[in-house]
């Protein structure tokens, strides 16, 4: 049922017939199409859920999604930017984390740092995109944070140069412990696992794949899929064809967060850096369909504005936002 509060609405879990009862009376059950059944399909879901925050200030998009899902068990994939600067000083302030639902993290940089313990508790699984600071300084701190109040350690999911180079450079007692090792081997906070590149890792329905791209080191995307949706996050990346090549015939893939970190002045930079600018990104994905939304993420500070106006003045039909720190997605 939704029950006033102040300005806006309580969202309460109700049967699926008392929900499609609701968003008649508001006024959207036309447009949004409802079936007369609870077989609602994701984009259905997240439309009922974007609709009733945007018109009740503070129904809040998260809490609706998780009343929603919960009935008849029904489940869609929770996504939240908690970083995703290209450096500090600029629009965004924290670098690039993701949260999935409450157990994973794409990438661990200083986004991290915007959870509180219990939050930090539930962390199971993290995969990391590369080993650039910006991407993994978080990851210290939360073995250090949950260290004795968690059960089972955290699993790290990454390549084996990355894994390499974050053993000898980062947890190497040098810079920071060894939380593979601690408190002992058998019992530690951390936990290394390898990700092949083409191969689904299956967490409780949700299918992660990684693919290789082009940086200035070993990096890596992630396509992740639950039932009839799915999004890719590319992590720092220039031109790889082969990654696109795939992507254009995933017909459930709805959203691309996808690195632009310099200006087309800056072109050579970006090249060297192993980074897109605005015309090296469009020439990737020019065959990819004109539906699929691309969230532009590590733009660098003070040159956002540039970045966005070059891409959104040739967009040739394609949806091209900068992302946010505290955007949510659901799929």
């Amino acid at each position: 049922m939704l029950e006033p509060r102040g300005n806006g609405m309580a969202l309460h879990t109700a049967p699926w017939f008392s929900a499609l009862q609701i968003c008649k009376r508001l006024s959207i059950a036309k447009s949004l199409k409802l079936p007369n059944a609870p077989n609602l399909d994701y984009h259905t879901i997240d439309n009922i859920a974007a609709t009733w925050s945007s018109t009740f200030q503070e129904a809040e998009h998260g809490i609706i999604i998780d009343q929603l899902r919960d009935v008849h068990g029904f489940h869609a994939m929770n996504l939240q930017v908690l970083g995703c600067a290209g450096g500090i000083g600029g629009r965004e302030r924290l670098t690039t984390c993701l949260l999935l639902d409450d157990d994973i993290l794409l990438d661990a940089g200083t986004g991290l740092a915007s959870l509180d313990m219990e939050q930090l508790v539930k962390i199971e699984h993290v995969f990391l995109s590369h080993s650039h600071l910006d991407h993994i300084a978080g990851l210290a701190l939360l073995a250090d944070a949950i260290l004795g109040k968690k059960v089972g350690p955290v699993t790290i999911h990454a390549t084996d140069k990355v894994m390499a180079t974050l053993k000898s450079h980062f947890f190497n007692w040098l810079i920071w412990p060894d939380f593979a090792t601690i408190p002992s081997a058998g019992n530690s906070v951390l936990r290394w696992e390898t990700v092949q590149h083409g191969v689904a890792i299956d967490l409780g329905g949700r299918s992660i794949v990684a693919n290789p791209v082009n940086h200035s080191v070993d990096a890596t995307s992630y396509l992740v899929r639950e039932r009839g949706a799915a999004f890719l996050f590319t992590g720092d990346m220039s031109t790889t064809p082969a990654l696109w090549e795939k992507m254009k015939s995933e017909t459930t893939l709805a959203k691309v967060i996808v690195d632009c970190s310099f200006t087309d002045a800056d072109s050579e930079l970006a090249a060297v850096s192993g980074h897109y600018c605005p015309r090296t990104l469009q020439d990737d994905i020019q065959f990819m369909p004109k539906s699929t939304e691309f969230l532009i993420y590590h733009l660098k500070p003070g040159q956002e504005e540039i970045i966005m106006q070059e891409l959104k003045s040739n967009a040739k039909g394609r949806s091209f936002e900068a992302l946010r720190c505290g955007d949510r997605f659901v799929f």
